[in-house]
């Protein structure tokens, strides 16, 4: 296996980890989720939701990054730029328009931000053509 597609690999699987362990903390415990940004669910409908989102559409992507890892990695690599950097952008048009957010914000804007830019790198590393070989005078 080429350097290219292993640290494509690992990215991709760090990645699906992190989204599954949201995913699975979100099933499990709505509450807690929230309770990082003091925010309580009142009712039945938002602890469903946060259970929908950020439960089981965590969970599909988290899914789909460990198969991209090995059968797909352009595509999740795709997928992987839009996911983190859409996150990156929400915080940091509400840094603008908001003012500046809690630490927990601020770690999760530079955890996205970095995901954001390895994929993107990645993505332009697999678009270069391979260089030819060169054979010894």
């Amino acid at each position: 296996m080429n350097t290219q597609k292993l640290i494509t690999r690992i990215f991709l699987i760090l990645l699906a980890l992190a989204t599954l362990n949201i995913a699975v903390q979100a099933i499990l415990d709505p509450q807690a989720i929230f309770d990082n940004v003091q925010v309580q669910l009142g009712n039945l409908t938002a602890r469903n939701s946060v259970r929908a989102l950020y439960g089981g559409v965590n969970l599909a992507f988290g899914l789909f990054w460990l198969v991209a890892a090995f059968r797909a990695q352009r595509t999740g690599l795709t997928l992987a730029l839009l996911y983190t950097g859409g996150f990156a952008l929400g915080r940091i048009l509400s840094l603008l328009l908001d003012g500046m957010p809690g630490a927990f914000a601020m770690q999760w804007l530079v955890t996205e931000s970095v995901f954001a830019c390895a994929a993107a790198g990645l993505l332009l590393w697999k678009k270069s053509p391979p260089k030819p070989a060169t054979f010894p005078a």
